[in-house]
C-alpha cells in the first residue's frame, strides 16, 4: 500500500439489507472502476470489530494528476453513483506520504516517559 505517495480513501459502511447488493456489484460492475487506467495500486480493508467503518477502498496513485483524472472520470461517478445506493457513512480523503523528523539526541526520552536510558536504548535497537 505504501509503494505510492497518494492515496484515496473511501470509508463506508454496508448495512445487512444491502449486503447482497453490494457483493453483486463489486464482483461485476465494480471492475472497471476499480481497474480505472490511473490507479496504481487497490487495497481492501476490512473492520470485523463492529464499529464503523467497516469497509475502506484504499486507491494508489503516482501522482496528484492521476488522482484527479481518476476522480473526474466517468467510471468514478458512475461507481459513487451506485455506491451511495447500498452504502452509509461515507467518507473519502485524500492523504499524501509525508515524513517525520526524528531528533536523533541520544538522552531524548523514549516513549516510556524516559525510564530506559541510552545503553538500554541502545542495546533495544541492535
Amino acid at each position: 500500500m505504501l509503494d505510492v505517495p497518494n492515496h484515496y480513501e473511501i470509508e463506508f459502511d454496508v448495512s445487512g439489507r444491502h449486503r447482497d447488493t453490494f457483493d453483486d456489484w463489486l464482483s461485476g460492475e465494480a471492475v472497471a472502476w476499480l481497474s480505472h487506467d490511473r490507479v496504481a495500486s487497490f487495497d481492501v480493508f476490512q473492520n470485523d470489530t463492529g464499529l464503523s467503518p467497516a469497509v475502506k477502498f484504499v486507491f494508489g496513485f503516482e501522482t496528484l494528476r492521476d488522482w484527479a483524472a481518476f476522480v473526474n472520470s466517468d467510471e468514478h461517478e458512475a461507481a459513487m453513483e451506485r455506491f451511495e445506493t447500498f452504502t452509509d457513512d461515507r467518507e473519502a480523503v485524500l492523504w499524501q506520504r509525508a515524513s517525520v523528523k526524528l531528533d536523533e539526541t541520544p538522552d531524548r526520552p523514549i516513549g516510556d516517559g524516559g525510564r530506559h536510558d541510552a545503553t538500554e536504548r541502545t542495546v533495544m535497537t541492535q
